[in-house]
């Protein structure tokens, strides 16, 4: 999971501009903010890299002080629930194997399968996850 604290604060200053196009999902515990999420419903706007048919995962994060307590899961299954909802034969996301293995360790036990690798970003390799519906 995205570890970089300091963008993802920067990225909740940017809620209003990124609520256009998808829909944030926050987990709170004890009044804190301990993990969000986007989720981009089929049609809306998102990356050359993956049909518009599709709904998206994007920006899992979770606060390392909360990890091991089901709130990606949760995160994650959230967006299950809203790509269902509007209908979409698939949910998908990306990501790094190498960096973010934790998360990928998660989406493949909830039933994300691999689809295709994607060009590097930033010096790192990215491939695409997806997931029926």
């Amino acid at each position: 999971m995205f570890s970089d604290w300091s963008q993802v604060f920067e990225f909740l200053g940017r809620t209003a501009e990124l609520a256009a196009d998808a829909q944030l999902i926050v987990a709170e515990s004890a009044s804190s903010i301990v993990g969000v999420v986007l989720y981009v419903a089929p049609g809306r706007p998102r990356e050359a890299a993956f049909p518009t048919e599709w709904s998206l995962i994007r920006m899992l994060s979770v606060i390392p002080e909360a990890r091991g307590r089901g709130i990606g899961r949760g995160l994650t299954e959230e967006c299950i629930q809203r790509g269902r909802r509007d209908g979409a034969r698939v949910i998908a996301l990306h990501t790094s194997p190498p960096v973010m293995g934790v998360a990928l360790g998660l989406y493949r036990d909830m039933g994300f399968a691999f689809d295709r690798n994607i060009p590097d970003r930033h010096g790192l390799p990215y491939a695409i996850y997806r997931l029926a519906l």
